[in-house]
């Protein structure tokens, strides 16, 4: 049957967010057969009703990391529903931007298209970058086992398209228990599966950036008991940032097909996923900052450099020469593909109930490979490079002005970048992952108890080759390449490059094939005992490490790379992987979770929770080249076991509402939580502070998530506050300096998000505001940033019952504004300069959307 949507303007009317919420299955009218025109008219108006009476979807089901699917109302865990209209309507330009609509999220989106954000929840540490304590998912199975693997954070492997229904996340509770290695809480995008029969097709085209991006997706029965859905998105341009090297380009495919038997209680789907695109990944800028002494009141853009729409890529930068990892042989990279990730992934699903019993299989095997390949910027005067490096004078080695000298009045910005050079290939990054559970139901004395068993298998390859150098370049638009000379005019450098795979100490040629797997057994039990719901459960997460690896040792006397018999330049700071000392990787570990709940329910339309858990994180390939781990065994060192899981404990208590006050529909769903946890913590690329610690944290806070409906009005609004401090700090206590009882780096008091819509006839306009107080610029709180808040704007013109036109344009007052925390303020050619990694400026984009 085909799909018919409702024109806005005629009554009654069905609005974006109305249809949004006739989702959730307590007002799944609209899934029934229509008989007539009038039919389809009573159902849409009794949508209208429903969704206007439940804005935070309260009767919707959850089926993220729980052990029985119930509504929120009878759930005793914090869950939030986003909708697939409502994250076209916000026009995110990454993953991480989609979590802004999430309460209790911390995301740091500004790395681009490609992912390699910082994404944390409940006032657990961002730590050394990625989402370590969160996982992200796809219909229940994680898309890569770890949150924070280096250059493979889990946002790298998970696209947003028009094939997913919606993302349901679930914070904190039960995610402990029914996820491993995500004691912080799951994101699970949810599938379209051909239940509703029709598709649409979207053309995106940026008005002031270059992007083109089409969306198209289909799904419907092919007989009675099959049906299907497939869709996908291409995109091609540089992304929202100016890039001149055209880095963004690709596309995903996804689909699945389910056959339903045993009269409806049992299927068996099949999924498939394509996923292959290089996008840019942006990096640290400088900005000047207002203010004096320890605060940064604002900031602006350097003279010829808008960090709001620039980016730190070049056409003067695209290339470097490399040296082998094995060989020292000379070979070229490009260092402009920004991020590329190739996925192909196949998985089933099954249920069914036999005798009573219901079991439940969910697999999937991922084959993925990625690249990270860019720029890092890392701001100096002439003069301070000069001195870092001993060299007398500079020379441009490319751009307008090559081979002339490079003095602070003919940079574009009076300032240089002494920054990584990124050439860095992972070839294996693939995952298994196997969920198997039955459960019953039993009657006692009138009341349900569900009880259910389960066991997770995984596996994480991490196979990676790390080439990454210091390089010297102009900041600046399309910035040159720079070249060093001593006193007596011999180059210290080679096309900027101070060395081969000498970054950060020599750190950076390392070769890791390491693979990961876990078993973990879990128990669940449910009781509905009235308006009473009680749960429980217990996970056992069992933990192996197996492989090898091997860092770098600097050649002596240097090495001839390019081979034309002299030692020059870059070739004098060689550093190559030291195959001969190989070390293996040959431990295990485990941790038991758990995870208590209470949920009352005094009428339809109010119940409280409070809940209780512990969750562990095993730590992966960041472990690796750290004193925890025995070089010569493999195995964790005497002593030290306990560091390698990160332990997490909640609690927390909230309140879900909904009611109606002069003539205004409203829900509230509002969480206290208590945090703790202790981490081991490695960051190569730390710049303040120890690279290597171990550090707890403890947050309080408040989770607020409310919606109100007004006639045609429509706001959701959401507010966190976090008050998070460290509570230990092992270096910082053994060197004198520690910071025990400070606020850690980028981590605001309160983050809010606003989402007002407003319905005209046809036309819907509505925004997306979100910001934050200040946040201190490092864990020691030597200067502190001032908060901000980005517009983001959409409007929506329904032309058709079949076709829609919409604008949206992100920051639409054009800030300049950071996405965490700041690296200084320092002093350079008499100004303060901060580094950061800052929101993109004003982006505007068009779409045209035909629904069928």
């Amino acid at each position: 049957m085909k799909k018919t949507f409702v024109h806005p303007a005629r009554a009654p009317r069905l609005t974006r967010l109305a249809a949004l919420m006739a989702a959730s299955s307590a007002v799944a009218l609209l899934s029934a057969p229509a008989f007539g025109q009038d039919k389809k008219a009573e159902d849409a108006k009794a949508a209208e009703e429903a969704a206007k009476a439940d804005g935070l979807n309260l009767e919707r089901i959850v089926i993220t990391a729980t052990s029985v699917a119930k509504s929120k109302m009878r759930s005793s865990v914090s869950v939030t529903d986003i909708g697939g209209d409502q994250v076209q309507d916000l026009g995110a330009r990454s993953e991480a931007e989609v979590l802004k609509l999430i309460p209790g999220i911390r995301a740091e989106s500004s790395a681009g298209p490609g992912g390699n954000s910082n994404i944390a929840v409940r006032g657990l540490p961002i730590a050394s970058g990625g989402a370590k304590f969160l996982q992200f998912q796809e219909d229940g199975l994680p898309v890569v086992e770890f949150g924070d693997m280096n250059f493979g954070n889990n946002d790298y492997f998970i696209r947003f398209d028009s094939s997913v229904e919606s993302i349901q996340t679930l914070r904190g509770g039960s995610a402990a228990t029914f996820a491993s290695q995500a004691p912080g809480a799951v994101i699970n995008y949810i599938s379209k599966t051909g239940e509703e029969e029709g598709g649409s097709f979207a053309l995106t085209r940026g008005l002031n950036y270059n992007e083109t991006r089409v969306d198209a997706s289909y799904g419907g029965k092919l007989a009675p008991d099959l049906r299907f859905h497939i869709g996908g998105y291409f995109r091609d341009g540089e992304g929202p940032r100016k890039a001149d090297t055209g880095a963004l380009h690709g596309y995903q495919l996804k689909g699945n097909i389910t056959k339903t038997f045993n009269g409806g209680k049992g299927y068996v789907r099949g999924y498939f996923k394509l996923l292959d695109e290089n996008a840019p990944t942006y990096t640290s800028m400088p900005a000047i900052a207002g203010g004096s002494g320890g605060s940064v009141s604002s900031m602006s853009a350097l003279p010829n450099f808008d960090i709001r729409t620039e980016s730190q890529l070049s056409v003067y930068n695209q290339t470097m020469p490399t040296a082998d990892l094995f060989t020292g042989g000379q070979g070229v990279a490009n260092i402009s593909n920004g991020i590329t990730v190739k996925t192909q992934a196949f998985g089933l699903e099954f249920k069914n109930e036999v005798g009573g019993f219901t079991i439940e299989d969910k697999f999937r095997i991922s084959k993925h490979s990625s690249s990270f390949q860019t720029q890092f910027w890392s701001a100096n005067s002439l003069d301070g490079m000069l001195g870092n490096l001993g060299g007398a004078s500079a020379v441009y080695f490319n751009g307008p002005m090559a081979g002339q000298a490079v003095t602070t009045a003919n940079l574009q910005t009076g300032l240089v970048s002494q920054g990584a050079a990124i050439n860095q290939q992972s070839p294996d990054m693939g995952h298994f992952a196997n969920d198997l559970n039955i459960s019953r139901n039993f009657d006692l004395a009138g009341n349900k108890l569900n009880a259910k068993a389960g066991l997770y298998m995984s596996k994480q390859d991490i196979v990676q080759q790390w080439q990454i150098s210091e390089r010297i370049m102009e900041v600046g638009v399309n910035g040159a390449v720079i070249d060093v000379l001593d006193a007596g005019g011999a180059a210290l450098t080679t096309a900027g490059l101070t060395g081969y795979n000498n970054q950060w100490g020599g750190c950076c040629a390392r070769d890791v094939d390491a693979h990961y797997s876990n078993t973990a057994p879990y128990l669940a039990l449910n009781l509905e005992a009235g308006n009473w719901d009680f749960d429980g459960a217990l996970r056992r997460d069992n933990f192996r490490a197996r492989g090898s690896y091997a860092g770098g040792s600097a050649v002596a006397g240097g090495l001839d790379v390019n081979g034309d018999g002299s030692i020059t330049g870059a070739e004098r700071n060689v550093v190559l992987v030291d195959s001969i000392n190989r070390s293996p990787i040959n431990y295990e570990t485990s941790y038991t979770s758990h995870s208590l709940g209470v949920n009352y329910r005094f009428n339809r339309d109010l119940s409280v929770f409070a809940r209780i858990s512990k969750g562990g994180r095993a730590i992966a390939d960041r472990l690796l080249y750290s004193p925890f781990v025995d070089p010569v065994t493999g195995n964790l060192t005497a002593g030290l076991e306990q560091y390698a899981v990160a332990s997490v404990e909640q609690k927390e208590a909230g309140i879900k509402l909904r009611g109606k006050a002069g003539g205004a529909n409203y829900s509230v769903f509002a969480t206290l939580f208590h945090t703790t946890t202790e981490e081991y913590d490695y960051d190569q690329t730390r710049v303040v502070g120890p690279k290597l610690n171990v550090k707890g944290f403890k947050a309080d806070g408040l989770e607020l998530e409310t919606a109100v409906g007004f006639g045609d009005f429509y706001i959701n609004a959401n507010a966190v506050y976090t008050d998070q401090k460290v509570s230990l700090d092992l270096v910082g206590d053994a060197t004198g300096n520690s910071t025990v009882g400070k606020t850690p780096g980028g981590q605001p008091k309160w983050i809010f998000a606003l989402s007002p819509r407003y319905i005209i006839g046809p036309v819907t306009v509505g925004a997306t505001i979100w910001g934050q107080t200040s946040v201190w610029n490092n864990d020691f709180n030597t200067a502190q940033v001032a908060g901000r808040s980005i517009v983001n704007a959409f409007a929506n013109w329904q032309i058709s019952d079949e076709l829609t036109l919409g604008l949206n344009v992100s920051n639409l007052f054009n800030k300049i504004a950071s996405s965490g925390g700041v690296g200084g303020p320092n002093t350079l050619n008499g100004q303060r300069i901060v580094e950061l990694r800052p929101e993109t400026g004003r982006s505007a984009s068009m779409t045209l959307r035909y629904n069928f």
